[in-house]
């Protein structure tokens, strides 16, 4: 059976080492090889009843160093090289039609690139299918684009196999990923102790593992276990934040603050940075050919000021000069020819400046400093090559969102937020006075206390831009029994007096293993938390005693 797939495989997908098409005369000659004069020479039953890469790989080395190899003008070694490709060929068949029968069981977050057979239907996600079957290719775990590429390069003819990049163009991707994740704004709502916080790295996890919305929805709703990444992986792609009553725009996006050397100056709020980190993520993945304005500067800069260098800056007249020999996020420091006075240059200017590219914002005076930097960067920007990185999603949880005052702390941002204005529709700040946009690959996420306002009392601008997600208590998941009785019994009766948004949450009890650790939880986190809902209530008694008896 293995025998007429493999002749199949050669015949339609087979290489030489040159990529191009093996003759058929050659074919037989391999075949023959794998079926019966290797086996023979070993004295071994047909590699084709063997399915072991591994095995088959030991044998093809065996066999270079005899001299059969060498004097046999069979070539058996090149013959069994074809072998283990053929074999995960068929791994990969296998795959590709388990994604065709169902596609939302892949990981299709980061799907860009895709690869179509010849003789074979379909476009099929290279990161998603290499990863179902990576230790058969012998990919790495954090395995590349380019590595699955260049492995699926070995496997196929040059001819049988072509690559495409949907990042180029926009109109592939409804075509080619019907189960994309297009949710990028979720609150995770409920009472307190159901786990909000707890579940928004489980939601991070299920997203960088590609699952569709239907299954992170149901997994997250369901409190169901899932072994995913560990998101302190992820590093600065992930920002937290809280949300309160004196949060404002100056603090969330931009504003004028005092700085670490005591002066006001204009600071980048955590939403500005993390959007800023996203986007250049996107323009390095292939969004967008332009060389970032941070890429260019630090070509520059960044190594020879690191190696406490100066650089030398020549100005337009004849042998005039001036050097820069420090910065920071902020701030170009440079002395002139002449002195040893530190001049100073805004390095958000010289930005404004890459983008337009032209000087259009200072005249006279600095002028003459900023244009010759300027020269300097656009031919980094319209020569330098941007090194293709993968396309990542960046997070921003914020915990106790609806604590906020959402109009005073989003502004002019709170339509950008929304799913189909992302990448497309810009506005220009108020303070830097920059165009800014909120890049597709960021993903915000909030949770919020039922117990403090209801959905129904959330300004109103939130609501219609985040899907709502409610976490409930699971009973299920309190393993001590007196403890699950006594938690069942009081949310019953908080619900009937409350309302379904105060009762407990099961994380409070989880972790009681005995009496002790019970009358501990009663006394100092159940009790006090009962005495704020009952404040005033002479109900608060009768809630007690259903727990005391």
């Amino acid at each position: 059976m293995n025998e007429e797939k493999f002749k199949k495989y050669l015949e339609n997908y087979g290489r030489k080492n040159n990529g191009e098409r093996i003759a058929d005369s050659s074919i037989t000659t391999i075949v023959t090889n794998i079926r019966t004069t290797i086996p023979n020479f070993f004295n071994i039953g047909s590699f084709f009843e063997n399915t072991n890469i591994d095995e088959i790989n030991e044998f093809y080395q065996k066999i270079k160093k005899t001299e059969f190899d060498r004097n046999n003008n069979r070539n058996p070694s090149n013959a069994l090289k074809h072998y283990p490709r053929f074999l995960q060929f068929q791994k990969l068949k296998e795959v590709m039609l388990q994604y065709k029968e169902n596609p939302d069981k892949f990981s299709l977050n980061e799907a860009y690139y895709f690869f179509k057979l010849n003789n074979f239907n379909g476009e099929y996600p290279i990161k998603a299918i290499c990863r179902e079957i990576q230790n058969v290719l012998k990919l790495e775990n954090d395995f590349t684009t380019d590595e699955s590429i260049n492995k699926l390069k070995k496997i196929f003819r040059k001819d049988s196999i072509s690559f495409i990049d949907i990042r180029e163009n926009r109109n592939k991707r409804e075509e080619f990923l019907p189960k994309l994740n297009h949710i990028k704004n979720i609150i995770l709502y409920g009472s307190p102790g159901v786990g909000k916080t707890h579940n928004t790295s489980k939601l991070i996890s299920l997203i960088e593992s590609g699952k569709s919305e239907k299954e992170i929805f149901e997994i997250i709703k369901n409190n169901e276990h899932h072994n995913g990444i560990d998101i302190s992986e992820l590093k600065e792609r992930v920002q937290f934040i809280t949300f309160h009553q004196s949060f404002g725009y100056e603090d969330f996006i931009e504003g004028f603050r005092p700085n670490e050397e005591g002066k006001i100056g204009l600071e980048k709020g955590i939403f500005l940075e993390i959007c800023k980190l996203a986007e250049e993520n996107l323009l390095k993945s292939g969004e967008n050919k332009e060389v970032p304005f941070s890429d260019a500067f630090n070509m520059i800069f960044k190594e020879t000021i690191e190696n406490e260098e100066s650089i030398r800056i020549a100005l337009k007249r004849a042998g005039s000069f001036f050097n820069v020999n420090d910065y920071n996020d902020k701030t170009i420091y440079f002395e002139k020819q002449s002195g040893t006075t530190k001049h100073t240059l805004s390095i958000a200017t010289l930005e404004k400046m890459y983008h337009v590219e032209e000087n259009t914002f200072i005249q006279g005076g600095l002028a003459v400093y900023y244009e010759p930097i300027l020269e300097k960067l656009l031919n980094v920007k319209h020569t330098a090559q941007i090194e293709k990185t993968e396309r990542k999603n960046y997070y921003l949880v914020i915990d106790e969102i609806n604590r906020g005052n959402i109009s005073k702390i989003f502004g002019e941002l709170i339509t950008l937020i929304e799913e189909d204005k992302r990448d497309t529709l810009e506005v220009t700040l108020p303070y830097s006075k920059k165009p800014f946009k909120i890049p597709s690959n960021l993903y915000i996420i909030g949770t919020m206390n039922s117990t403090d306002k209801s959905i129904a009392l959330i300004d109103i601008a939130l609501r219609r831009r985040f899907t709502f997600l409610k976490m409930t208590p699971k009973a299920e998941l309190i393993g001590y029994p007196p403890a699950k009785e006594i938690f069942k019994n009081l949310n019953k009766q908080i619900k009937e007096d409350l309302g379904e948004d105060y009762q407990l949450g099961h994380s409070y009890f989880m972790k009681i293993q005995d009496e002790d650790d019970l009358a501990f939880v009663l006394k100092y986190k159940i009790i006090p938390l009962l005495e704020e809902y009952y404040y005033g209530d002479d109900r608060l008694k009768e809630v007690i005693k259903t727990y005391q008896n």
